[in-house]
Formats: structure tokens, sequence, C-alpha cells
């Protein structure tokens, strides 16, 4: 099923390779010699111009466990966010890195209309979104199955704490018109736009067009706010969808074909969330000769699932749902020689990440302290090896040998399902 996409990946990489900005050779040769009256060779086309280039990363799902907020308590200071800050520092940089990084918010952030956390039904202090915005996270879905955790006042609190925090967000709002617009963002020079929706509810609490909302996703209000969008001048479309089954590394084919008809249907990109697990990256070129892409699934970005994974031990598949990705790609404004400015998606790659998590260890000992990070896979790599190059420490060259197996294991294992070409 995906021999298709695997093809057009490559393709799609092949086409981004080379540096439109490329100055001539240092030494041109002289042209070659030919015959009296026979017509000169075509001059070589002339490369197209890239007037702008937006850089944006997405992550997945940011779930609020109670372990999860207890290791940003253990680890609260003065200015960290109360702790939140701590969970992100090993992947901030690679966040910030980006011009626009979005992340699924599969938690409501609101202490006035609190009804209580318990297993599936989620909660988060405003220092969250400090912490979120300050990592580098500059645009979250709200639309998404845990929505109206907190009911409806909830939902309503969780927006206008985002807008107090200056950290946008797609997918709910104060009507259902709100929640389904089209956000237009202006990125490094180029306008793109993001839609927001979701499929899945817990706990369905719209209860009409203008009462306080979360986009159901619908296929025609969904590509009419794809066509508003490019009206009001953004260069590219995205949606945020959340879709598919809970743990399982690969689409439905009704996700593959909603997918197909979005893109055909105007979007440019389609970012997928909900399974808590990674599923593949797919590159879909449109009926109108768009080159365009969906990420089934952008897997956990922060959660405690899997917290008593050991690797080696159990299963590879028993510790998936702590894997998750940065998705990195582009958006090109060019120029081209016959002076038409088109805007591409470009740079497509995938790097893994990794939650560190002691719950075996304070199942030994209840005075540890929860400790949950997320880390950058490969950056994490390259500090065990160079660790392990330095010491000499009997013990300290067994735990770094069996970090680096691990890390080593799990990126084989993103590669795997999200598609192999496009890791580094």
């Amino acid at each position: 099923m995906f021999q298709l996409r695997a093809l057009l990946l490559l393709v799609f990489v092949a086409a981004c390779a080379g540096s439109p900005n490329a100055g001539p050779p240092a030494e041109l040769a002289p042209p070659p010699l030919r015959a009296s009256g026979s017509p000169a060779p075509a001059a070589p086309a002339e490369r197209p111009v890239v007037l702008a280039r937006a850089r944006f990363a997405a992550v997945g799902d940011i779930l609020m466990h109670g372990a999860v907020k207890e290791s940003a308590a253990a680890a609260a200071a003065g200015d960290n966010h109360e702790g939140y800050g701590a969970l992100f520092a090993g992947v901030a940089p690679a966040l910030r890195d980006a011009d626009l990084t979005f992340a699924n918010l599969e938690t409501p952030v609101a202490p006035k209309a609190d009804r209580g956390s318990r297993p599936f039904v989620f909660n988060a202090p405003p220092a969250l979104l400090g912490a979120l915005r300050d990592a580098g996270v500059g645009l979250v879905s709200f639309a998404n199955n845990h929505v109206y955790d907190q009911g409806v006042a909830g939902l309503v609190e969780t927006v206008e704490l985002l807008e107090k925090a200056g950290l946008p967000q797609v997918g709910a709002g104060r009507s259902c018109a709100e929640a389904s617009r089209a956000r237009i963002l202006e990125v490094n020079g180029i306008r793109v736009a993001f839609v927001g929706a979701t499929l899945l509810f817990n706990d369905d609490g719209n209860a009409g067009p203008n009462a306080p909302c979360a986009f159901r996703l619908d296929e025609k209000v969904a590509l009419r706010e794809a066509q508003a969008a490019r009206e009001a001048g953004a260069e590219l479309v995205f949606l945020s969808v959340h879709w598919g089954v809970e743990y399982q590394t690969a689409p439905r084919q009704a996700e593959i074909a909603l997918a197909h008809r979005l893109l055909d249907g105007g979007f440019d990109a389609i970012l997928g969330h909900h399974p808590h697990v990674l599923q593949p990256v797919e590159v879909y070129e449109t009926r109108d000769g768009r080159t365009t892409f969906v990420a089934y699934s952008l897997g956990n970005f922060i959660s405690n699932q899997s917290r008593t994974y050991v690797h080696g031990v159990q299963p590879a598949k028993v510790g998936n749902t702590r894997d998750g990705l940065i998705l990195r790609f582009s958006a090109l404004r060019k120029r081209y020689a016959d002076g038409v400015i088109r805007t591409e998606l470009a740079e497509l790659r995938a790097e893994p990440l990794w939650t560190e998590n002691n719950a075996l260890v304070r199942q030994r000992d209840k005075k540890v302290p929860a400790y949950i990070r997320v880390i950058h896979t490969d950056t994490a790599l390259e500090r065990a090896r160079a660790r392990l190059a330095e010491t000499t420490a009997r013990e300290q060259l067994v735990e770094l040998h069996r970090q680096i197996e691990l890390l080593e294991a799990r990126r084989a294992i993103a590669g795997q399902i999200v598609g192999e070409e496009i890791l580094p």
C-alpha cells in the first residue's frame, strides 16, 4: 500500500536536494566547437529563485497524566514554569530551530472549571502553556477527544488562557464557526493557514452552532475553509486532524481515502494524531499536480504510557507509545524562469523522540520523585557515544551500552513505521 508513498517520497526528496541559490561554477569551460550552420545547443534552463523559506516542525500528543504533572512538580523552580519547562528542556533546542512548531494539546487547561483529573480525564495548570511556548511551540490544536474533559466551561477557559499566553490554537472556539475557521499566520514572510478538526469525542459537548464548540471534521466545511484561506492570501493550507485507531501503527483504508480526498480538495499537508503511536508519512501527488503529504499519526510527544517498558525484556511494540517524532518540512516561495511565482512544500524529514520514565525505579522506592522527560533521540545517542569513548568505570560502561542499544532500536523502529527514507 505504501510502495507508491515511498516512490513519491524519493522523487520529492530528490527534487529538493539541490540548493536553489547555488551560484555559477568558479570557472566556465569554453563552448564546444560546432559545424558551420548547425543549430546552437539549447541554453540551460534557468533555475528557480527562492524568494522566501519558512521552516515548520510538528510533534504529537501532549498527555498530562498524573505522573507527568508529578514530574513537573518535582522539578519546579522559579524560572521554569512550575517545572513544566524541565519536561521539554531536552528537546526545546530542536523545536526552537523551526520558524513555527505545531503540537496537539490533548488536555484542557482550566483551573477555574476544574472537575478533577483521573484516568482518561485530563486537566493541566496554565504553567504548561508558558513552558510549551518557551520550548518553541507556536501553535496547537485543541480539537481532540479530550476537549470536553472539564466540560464546556473548561473548553472556553482553555481557549481564553491560550490567547492570554500568546499561543494560537485551532479547532476550538466560542462558536462552531470560530472552531472551524482557518487561522492564517505569517511565518518568515510566507502566509500559511491551519485548520484543526477531530473525528472523535469522549464527551461531545457541542450544543449548537452558536455555542462553544470543537470542530467535528466535516469535509465540505473543511474544504470551504481551505478555499477561503487561499482567497485571503494563504499560500499553503494545513489540516490537523484527530482520527484513527489507538495503538495501531498503520492507518485504516478509511483514513487513507479521507486524506487523499482532503488533499485533492485543496489542503497541502495533514498532521494526524490520536493513535498514540507513530504511523507512516505518505507523500501524495494531487490531481492538480501539487506535491502534498499526510502524517497519519505523529505519536505521543509526552505521556506516562508504556511507563514500565524495558528494552530487550518485553516485545518492542510495548514501547511504541514512548516513541515520538519531530516532523520537519519547509515552505519555499519560488520564482520560475517564466516569471511564475509558486509556494511549494520541500525538505521533508523526521527526527525520532523518546520519553524517559523512571516508573520502575519508583515502584521499588516510593521516595524517588517522578522523572519523565522528552529527549531527542539522535542528540542523546551522540552524547552517549561520546561518554562511552571517555568512560572506564564498569557500571557506567554497562549503563551507556544499554542506553545506546535502546535508542538505536527505537530509532530503527521509528524509521520502519514512518519511512526510513525521511530519517536523517
